[in-house]
């Protein structure tokens, strides 16, 4: 085992041990990262709940959905016209052809057509931090980095991609229940 940072005092494993002690101490820092209520399209919003996504342990992606009453049946929020926002933060970077590889199987899984054209063309490589905003209005979605003008799916896709986050065949389960305020 000679090497591999692991054994012995290594400076990785102290370093492993000194993130999983601090983490406690910041999730509540963390839960108050967005506000409990917004105002998105004239509409108020209250935070429904927060949502994670893990990838071999670590959090990779963090997620809020905000609704205008809050609820954890994901068929009554895919069903409503109400005014709803998914704000996803991405924790780790992630490379351009990695994210356009995911959302080409999630438009495929999600509403079975091709990735739109506009939304292939915002991809890049994303720097941990990036904020990501997912609008859901009656009449399309529209989808922006944070400081970005937005790329518009039509009412087809949108109500499709929102149930691969809250739906029963959503691909993060622990994303899927923070996100439908069960846990």
């Amino acid at each position: 085992m000679a090497g591999n940072g692991l054994s012995g005092g290594g400076t990785a494993r102290r370093t492993m041990l000194a993130l999983a002690l601090a983490m406690p101490a910041l999730r509540p820092a963390l839960a108050q990262e967005e506000p409990g209520e917004i105002t998105v399209a004239g509409r108020r919003l209250v935070l429904n709940g927060i949502g994670r996504r893990r990838f071999l342990g670590f959090e990779v992606v963090r997620g809020w959905l905000y609704l205008e009453r809050r609820s954890s049946d994901a068929a009554a929020i895919l069903a409503s016209n109400g005014v709803k926002l998914l704000r996803l933060r991405y924790l780790v970077s992630v490379s351009k052809s990695r994210l356009v590889s995911n959302w080409e199987e999630g438009f495929r899984d999600g509403c079975g057509c091709e990735m739109p054209a506009a939304f292939r063309a915002r991809l890049r490589d994303l720097p941990a931090g990036q904020v990501e905003d997912w609008l859901f209005l009656p009449d399309r979605t529209d989808i922006a980095y944070a400081g970005e003008p937005p790329a518009s799916l039509g009412p087809r896709q949108g109500v499709p991609m929102l149930a691969s986050f809250i739906g029963p065949d959503a691909a993060s389960d622990g994303l899927r229940r923070g996100l439908l305020g069960l846990g």
